[in-house]
């Protein structure tokens, strides 16, 4: 019998990033994999659409923590957390040539606040993330803010 997964105990996002052409794993799986090393997420399931040229599309589901690690370099914790019917969701809205990848991924760090705001009984209602290019031009408006001012 394989090892008990354990629940997650932090907030758990899905994330869809979408490439052009072919993934070139090894920049993605790096980057994954330090983020996991450095105990800041557990990467519960993976999967990868590909769009063909023609539109057909082909994809790699980890069904199994073996699976993943052929992708990955390391086992996910949940298979078929995401699946097929996610792909199918996904594909057409997708350009031909592009490749999908879906993440879903324990943020770890955080386990520890959302376990007190569970012990509290409080419940999160909203939680957004901000889009890179809003914070950047935040950040360049203070740059030039403290420019201004010295």
């Amino acid at each position: 019998m394989g090892e008990a997964v354990v629940a997650p105990m932090g907030p758990v996002d899905v994330a869809v990033i979408v490439f052009e052409g072919e993934l070139n794993q090894g920049g993605i799986r790096s980057a994954v994999a330090q983020a996991v090393d450095a105990g800041s997420v557990r990467v519960l399931d993976v999967l990868l659409v590909h769009k063909n040229d023609d539109g057909s599309v082909s994809l790699f589901d980890s069904e199994s923590p073996e699976a993943a690690e052929e992708l990955l370099g390391f086992p996910t914790e949940l298979p078929d957390l995401i699946g097929e019917e996610d792909a199918l969701a996904i594909a057409p809205e997708m350009a031909a040539g592009s490749t999908v990848l879906m993440i879903a991924w324990e943020n770890v760090w955080a386990a520890k606040i959302a376990s007190a705001i569970r012990d509290l009984e409080g419940q999160l209602l909203v939680m957004q993330r901000l889009p890179h290019q809003d914070v950047e031009s935040a950040m360049q408006a203070r740059d030039e803010v403290t420019k201004e001012q010295s």
